[in-house]
């Protein structure tokens, strides 16, 4: 489950002009969670951006040139299991 200061640190994306978020996650079911979350809250704030999808990450571009960007980032020799 996502705290609430990163539930808030989303949400400020949108208002604070110059306020980019960068998170990195371990666990794919928390990396899966936020990107929902994020577009969710993206579109029920009906805010543009411009969405650039990586292998194990998802940028937005804000349309007041803040960046939101999630990637997930395996444990050292998780995939190799």
């Amino acid at each position: 489950m996502l705290s609430e200061e990163l539930l808030e640190a989303i949400e400020r994306t949108l208002t604070v002009k110059g306020f980019d978020l960068s998170l990195r996650f371990s666990d794919m079911e928390l990396w899966d969670e936020a990107i929902f979350f994020t577009q969710s809250i993206l579109s029920s704030k009906e805010a543009k951006y411009t969405s650039l999808h990586h292998t194990f990450k998802v940028e937005y571009l804000l349309e007041n040139g803040n960046l939101i960007s999630i990637t997930f980032s395996p444990s050292k020799g998780e995939l190799h299991e």
